[in-house]
Formats: C-alpha cells, structure tokens, sequence
C-alpha cells in the first residue's frame, strides 16, 4: 500500500498544487509554493531509489475502459526510475531558476511547470499504451500555453513579437500533434491484433507481427519519438522554439521533454517491432548521425548564445538515438546514462545564458567580451560546465559518450568514427562561445556583477552531480544493467 501511495501521491503533488497556483493566484509565493511540492516529489523517487531492489515492480493496478485495453496500469523497472529520478532532480532546478526572473504571472507559470512535471511522471510510470499516451499528450498542453503566453523571440530576429510566438508555438503544437496521432494509430493497430486487445507493455511485448507488418509499423511508432527528441530530419520546429521560449520553458524542453523520445522508443519501438528496429537501424543510427554533425556545425555558427544552446542540444540528442539504436550494452547504457548527463548540462547552460543575459542585457555574442573581469566567478562557474559539455575525462559526459562510441564501433567503425566528430565539434563550438562571452578584451559597455549566492545556489550542487559521476558512475549504471539485459535477450 505503501508504494501505491508513492506513484499516486508523484502525480497528485504536482497537479494539486498546480491547481491552487491556478485557483488562489498566490503571486507573491506562488515560486515558493510550487519549490516546495516540487522538491517534496524529489524526496519522494530519492528514497524510493535508495530502497529499490531491482526487477520490475507494478504498484497500481484497475481496470478503467476494458474494452479499449485501456487499464490504470503503473509501476517502473530501473529504466523507468531513471526516468523519474532525473525528472524529480531537475524540476527543482527549473522552479529555482524562475527567482531570478521576471515576476510576470508567477502563479500561472509555475502551474503550467508542474502540470509538466505531474505528466511527465505519469509517462515514465505507465505500463499501458493507452496510458502513456494520454500522458504523453498531456505534457504538450501545459508547455503549449508555456510558449504562448510567455515566449519572447529578439525583435530583431522575428519581427513582430506576437505574431512570431503564435507561428513557433503552432508550429511546434503541429509537430508534435501529427506525431501522436501516429503513435496513436501504431498503438491501436496493435491493440486490434492482441487476442486479448490487451494495451499492456508485457502483453503487446508478446505480439508476433509478421515481418512486412513491422517494417511500415515501426515509422507509425517510431515518428512521434524521433519529432519529440528531435533528430534530422525532424528537427525543424526545435531551434526556433527553445530560442523563443522562456528560460525556464526551454529548460523543461531540453532537459526532460525530450527524454521521453528515448523513453518511448525503449517502451513502443523495440519491443513491439524488433523486425523493423532491425531494418531501419543503420538508416536511423545514420540519420541521427547526420543531425549531430550537421547541429555541431550550425551551432559553431550561431551568434546568440541561447540559440548556439539550442543547437548544441540537438547535436547531443542525435548521438544518444544513435547511441540508442545500436543495440548492443555499451550503446543503449551509454545512452541512457547519457540522458540523465544531458538533462544536467543543459539546465545549467541554460541558467548561465539567463544570468549573463540579466548582467548585459543582450544574449548576442558580438555584444560581449571580457566578462570575466567583472565576473571572475561566474566565469569559473562558466568554465566548469563547459568542461562537462566538451566530455573531458572525469565528468558524467565523459562516461555516456565514450559507452556510446563503444557500441556504434561493435556495430560499424565509420558510424564511431563520424559520432566521435561530434565530440570535436562541441569542443570548438564551446570554446567559441566561452571565449566569445568571457575572455577578450574588457567591454566597457557591459557592467556585469558577479555571480551570487543563488547563482552558487543553483549551480554548485548540479556541477557536483557532474563530476561525482563522472569518477563513480555505478549508482546510475547499476539501475540500467538488469532492465537493458532483458531488453537485449529479447530482441537478439
């Protein structure tokens, strides 16, 4: 009973919460309010991650609408609790980078953030098709109204402001819309062919589609994934839409929305049609290939630094995918691992382009220069997530990257050869923008201040996690070994 009590109370803090947020618009604490719910669910999955034995564990389980094979099924294997560690983790984070910005709205904002966080747990502790998919689309309707009301793209870029939020947040809505209604269709035409129409994991796990079947199933599953992390070339909606959307927004997309993609593809894509995972591996490992080197590029182009950010991102995304689909223990591991290193980098480069955009004003690189002599600690602070970010040996990027290079060589050396690129690229495009914002001659048109104790605050304890798992990455690993075995032994 008791760990019913868990999983309902991960989905109920959040949204009850939210709900007052939205219901007594309690501006003036509405941060504080949704910290503390927020760290309480973190409370919640650190304790269930320290006693969890292993295996796979369901905790709630009722039938809802039989019929439609659609059961209130939930628990997690370590993947899942995975999952729900690096959400409980980084939302705080999230919450916490809000103090710094502008009050507008704060009780509706923080709302929409933890009704993000009450799906995203959802997600990550469905064991039924039906469910996932009704948190999965749930989680797009918060971070809808997210970019709608609060997006802000630079004049200078998109022209009328309005009119260009409307235009990214539609675009981004559609993308993803048209992804779930396939994902909706693979969902249903495999319920249609489970004898029992059974939408459990376990039972569609156990479905033997014939092999014509599965290599046209696996884009129907595998779409809304691939536009959700995204790879090339679905990637098109992504930079514009983590440029124009808040700090706190951008950092829900990039560090945990789209960790569903990898999360779904491991619960839909390679159960289901391991016939067509097999057919269409080497053309998805490639593209997502592709998408790396191509975004590492871009991103070294870029002269806003929210927007080198963006790309940066898509660049790392496209290696866990093809970290992903390799197959083998050191790629889906590494890949995974990788995940939850990705979510932390990005929040705390995210945080960094809001607090230099706070001390100057602009985001612009050609703008900046010198700040380190102003700021000498937010330039160490700068320089010690930069390290993580370029995978130098000893930070938790360093583990992932070289796991998933080890899987692509077992799979095809050019396919290593052409990820470990990606590697040289982040180093270039982050040295450039270090360099760029922090080094150079003194701008005496910024007047920055110094990082503070709630820059401390906020970066000190994630820039740790790097490192510690960076020198000891056992407890993550160790969630992994037994649910990727399985996995594996299934597929092969």
């Amino acid at each position: 009973m008791a760990d019913d009590m868990l999983l309902i109370a991960l989905l109920l803090i959040p949204f009850l919460t939210a709900t007052l947020l939205v219901v007594a618009r309690p501006d003036k604490n509405a941060r504080g309010i949704a910290m503390m719910a927020s760290v309480a669910c973190s409370v919640l999955v650190i304790a269930q991650w320290a006693k969890f034995p292993g295996g796979s564990l369901t905790f709630v389980e009722h039938d809802w609408v039989p019929a439609w094979g659609l059961r209130l099924l939930m628990g997690y294997d370590g993947t899942g609790l995975l999952f729900l560690l690096l959400t409980a983790v980084i939302f705080p984070f999230i919450i916490g980078a809000g103090f710094k910005q502008p009050n507008d709205r704060p009780s509706l904002f923080n709302a929409m953030l933890l009704f993000t966080q009450a799906a995203l747990f959802g997600v990550f502790m469905s064991q039924n098709a039906f469910l996932f998919y009704i948190f999965y689309e749930l989680s797009l309707v918060p971070l809808f109204f997210l970019l709608l009301f609060w997006g802000s793209p630079s004049p200078e870029r998109f022209g009328d402001r309005r009119a260009n939020v409307r235009a990214i947040t539609m675009r981004f809505f559609i993308y993803t819309l048209l992804g779930g209604l396939a994902l909706l269709f693979g969902i249903a035409y495999c319920v249609v062919h489970e004898p029992a129409h059974n939408a459990d994991f376990n039972a569609l796990a156990q479905l033997h589609l014939p092999h014509g079947t599965q290599i046209w199933l696996f884009w129907a599953l595998f779409l809304a994934f691939a536009v959700k992390l995204p790879i090339f070339p679905f990637h098109s909606w992504q930079p514009d839409t983590y440029t124009m959307a808040p700090l706190q927004g951008t950092m829900t997309l990039a560090g945990v929305l789209l960790k569903m993609g990898l999360f779904g593809i491991l619960r839909f894509v390679f159960p289901i049609v391991p016939d067509g995972v097999e057919f269409w591996r080497s053309t998805v490992i490639w593209l997502a290939i592709i998408g790396a080197l191509y975004a590492g590029v871009i991103a070294f182009r870029q002269r806003d630094l929210k927007r080198l950010v963006a790309y940066s991102s898509l660049s790392h995304v496209g290696l866990l995918c093809a970290g992903l689909f390799a197959q083998n223990s050191y790629g889906v591991s590494g890949s995974l691992y990788q995940a939850f290193a990705h979510a932390i980098l990005v929040v705390c480069m995210l945080y960094l382009v809001g607090a230099i955009q706070s001390r100057t004003g602009t985001t612009d690189l050609d703008a900046m220069g010198g700040l380190k002599l102003k700021a000498p600690r937010l330039a160490a602070l700068f320089f010690l997530v930069m390290i993580n970010a370029v995978a130098l040996p000893l930070t938790q990027s360093f583990v992932g990257e070289w796991l998933m290079f080890n899987g692509l060589w077992q799979i095809d050396g050019w396919m290593a050869f052409a990820a470990v690129l990606t590697i040289i690229l982040g180093a270039v495009y982050m040295l450039f923008a270090y360099q760029r914002v922090m080094l150079g001659p003194d701008n005496t048109r910024l007047q920055a201040t110094d990082a503070d104790s709630e820059d401390h605050f906020f970066l000190v304890p994630l820039i740790a996690i790097t490192l510690v798992l960076g020198v000891y990455p056992a407890p993550i690993l160790h969630l992994l070994d037994g649910p990727v075995q399985q996995m594996l032994s299934m597929l092969h």
